[in-house]
């Protein structure tokens, strides 16, 4: 990626070239442009990091430019740039007040505060506004940080909730843990008792119990460590590198010394979280039940059972929270990913040709070279179709135009907008957009027809709601657009572009002959593999301009995964989360069942000697089972209702409302606490009275 920049750039961020220098003053001027400053990434992968490229002239956008320096490896601004060259404006470019194609960036002087340099800016903005209403009305400036430039919204909105649901994975652990070392505290009554009896206060046995909760604590730590380094690994392995380049932080994501001290810092307090309430619920025994009885299964209070059974419900609506979360992320990447199944993806392949003005100036120039790429590739054999399109869907390469409709004035920051798409006939075919109403563009529309567009079904129903807009007019821009009037002469289906949108963009598509650009997508479909062709298809551009460079070849399947890679990887570790959650959920509820059975192993033995049928043992550890993971969905479930709703609003895809989810998340828990209920219920039924009636 190519980025301009004025001359000051690299003093401004204060990072120099570790070859060569960078721009000096004045080489952003017209005529004195023509330098270059490489990346250290492209450097060392076009240049085999040669030191000799500086001072040497290399071919950009059909003219040499001269190489002055390359950037150190850890100087990445913008994202994914691979060279600078200096940003030379024309008188006439200055003198543009409507056209804003640039950002700023700036460094704070010593003392002064992003805030003030805010206002500072607001109060340039509000001047502006005033001396220049026509162009600048509307315009507002501000100052942003620059993290807050490179992380996006949706990076934080995924962070935050994955670190929701490994704190959710926790707590539900912590409450396995402290169920585990209640049955453990109970067993040991009559040593917790002769302790006491000794003289061993209350607080000194508290401190042994959460001490023995702690160790075990930093133990899984330990162990969890070793697994999340092989987790990293298949994380970082699994993203594309394509895709890597432009995530802030991705080649530096490594577990340091930051991470380890969180992680011994979170077991010791879960240690100390798991294992306070039983320590100090059994530190304070009756001394005479428990020195008499030695622990026996009736010692165990009312109120410990009570305790226990509240942290099971506790479990079951925190795991009932997570797996929902993690139930609406999966359906709803895959709704996402689905959304591109129409266009066949498997057989499209895709790539990027970007002409440049000095050589193709003209119109006619401009139609002619991709009018001949398309025409060698569609000869190919294995070739179905080709066509060249402004943006094809999923590459991220769309941009919108604001349009005036023909009779409807609006203001100029009120104009109604759409997708703007230069295309050639044959893209409606290769995307298979259906024809709604009139007609699609043909090769008739050329550049001395009458100038024509079609839009969207989505575009139609906004803003021509009870009336056809087949035979209307629009033009591009405002009420002072020079721009010639349009006749749309029809509407085809809506298509969705990017994962993240929420529904179809509306679009309007003009023919590539009455608007030739510069960038355009080739969308060529295949009757077999695409990527077996990618060498002729290389050769049938070359063929025409042996100097033209093309990006972005990949199938229409591959676009499509590394749009979606992010939501992917939320909806694998949002599952996996969920898995966690569900098997940690069973297994507490397998522990408390297995060891409440064990209590009541004498008061079952009583049951059965006095005729009690299996059956009935069975439906009495089955109640008590149950009535605590309804306790928990009925309160998980409101919570998780609420949940969803904030997903919803958040993560592109998630739908609140999805009866599918909220059914078989409620029916998997019980069925897997079913089961955790179950084998100890059954090993109840299997007690030989004699023995129980004899068990202590």
């Amino acid at each position: 990626m190519q980025t301009l920049v004025s001359a000051n750039f690299f003093t401004t961020f204060g990072v120099q070239p570790v070859l060569g220098r960078g721009f000096q003053e004045g080489e952003d001027q017209p005529g004195r442009e023509r330098e270059v400053v490489l990346s250290d990434r492209l450097w060392r992968r076009r240049f085999a990091a040669d030191p000799a490229i500086v001072g040497k002239n290399i071919r950009l956008d059909d003219q040499n430019f001269l190489v002055t320096g390359v950037m150190p490896a850890s100087f990445d601004f913008p994202l994914a740039t691979e060279l600078w060259t200096p940003h030379a404006f024309t008188p006439a470019q200055r003198a543009d007040r409507r056209s804003n194609p640039l950002e700023a960036a700036a460094r704070l002087k010593p003392g002064r505060t992003l805030e003030q340099a805010g206002a500072e800016l607001t109060s340039l903005g509000a001047r502006l506004e005033k001396s220049y209403p026509d162009t600048n009305k509307g315009r507002r400036l501000m100052a942003w940080p620059a993290r807050r430039y490179l992380v996006d919204s949706y990076t934080q909105q995924y962070v935050l909730m994955l670190l929701g649901a490994v704190i959710f994975v926790l707590l539900i652990a912590c409450v396995n843990v402290a169920n585990l070392q209640f049955a453990r505290a109970t067993g040991r009554l009559r040593e917790v008792a002769v302790r006491t009896a000794l003289g061993a206060s209350r607080w000194r046995v508290i401190a042994q119990l959460v001490t023995e909760s702690v160790l075990l604590s930093v133990a899984g730590a330990v162990l969890g460590l070793l697994i999340a380094r092989w987790g990293m690994g298949m994380i970082r392995g699994g993203m594309p590198p394509e895709i890597e380049r432009y995530i802030l932080g991705w080649k530096d994501m490594q577990m340091d010394g930051r991470a380890l001290l969180f992680t011994m810092v979170a077991a010791v307090l879960s240690g100390i979280l798991a294992g306070l309430a039983p320590a100090w619920q059994c530190s304070r025994p009756n001394l005479t039940n428990a020195l008499k009885d030695g622990g026996r299964g009736g010692t165990a209070g009312g109120a410990r059972h009570r305790l226990r059974n509240i942290l099971v419900a506790s479990e079951v609506a925190l795991a009932v929270i997570l797996l929902v979360g993690a139930g609406l992320m999966v359906r709803g990447f895959r709704k996402l990913v689905e959304n591109g199944e129409r266009l066949q993806p498997a057989t499209l392949l895709t790539m990027r040709l970007a002409i440049t003005d000095n050589k193709y100036h003209e119109p006619h120039r401009r139609i002619a070279f991709y009018r001949d790429v398309l025409d060698r590739i569609r000869v190919l054999p294995g070739v179905r179709s080709a066509a060249a399109v402004t943006a094809l869907p999923y590459t991220g390469h769309a941009h919108g135009r604001g349009f005036t409709i023909e009779g409807r004035p609006a203001e100029p920051d009120k104009l109604p907008n759409g997708m703007y798409q230069v295309t050639t006939p044959a893209y409606f075919d290769i995307a298979h957009i259906p024809l709604m109403a009139g007609r699609l563009l043909s090769e008739s529309d050329g550049a001395e027809a009458p100038l024509v567009a079609l839009i969207s079904q989505g575009m139609a129903q906004r803003w021509w709601k009870n009336e056809s807009p087949v035979g209307q007019h629009i033009r591009l821009g405002g009420l002072d657009s020079k721009a010639p009037w349009l006749t749309i002469v029809g509407v085809v289906g809506d298509i969705a572009h990017n994962p993240y949108d929420r529904e179809p963009r509306r679009t309007i598509y003009v023919p590539f002959p009455q608007a030739p650009q510069l960038w355009m997508d080739i969308g060529v479909r295949t009757a077999g593999d695409p990527l077996a062709l990618a060498p002729a298809i290389r050769a049938a551009v070359r063929a025409v301009d042996r100097e033209q460079p093309i990006t972005d070849l990949q199938t229409m399947e591959r676009a499509i995964h590394n749009r979606a890679i992010g939501l992917n990887y939320m909806a694998v570790l949002m599952g996996v989360f969920g898995l966690l959650a569900l098997c940690l959920s069973a297994i507490g509820v397998y522990g408390v069942m297995a060891y409440m059975v064990s209590e009541q192993t004498h008061e079952i033995g009583i049951r059965m000697a006095l005729g009690a049928e299996r059956q009935n043992v069975l439906a009495m550890v089955f109640r008590s089972g149950m009535l605590t993971i309804g306790a928990g969905l009925a309160v998980g479930l409101p919570i998780a209702w609420g949940f969803a709703r904030l997903m919803a609003s958040l993560i592109f895809g998630v739908t609140a409302n999805d009866a599918a989810t909220f059914v078989t998340i409620p029916l998997a828990l019980i069925s897997a606490a079913t089961l955790a209920i179950y084998i100890p219920a059954r090993r109840a039924t299997k007690i030989d009275p004699l023995l129980a009636l004899r068990y202590e």
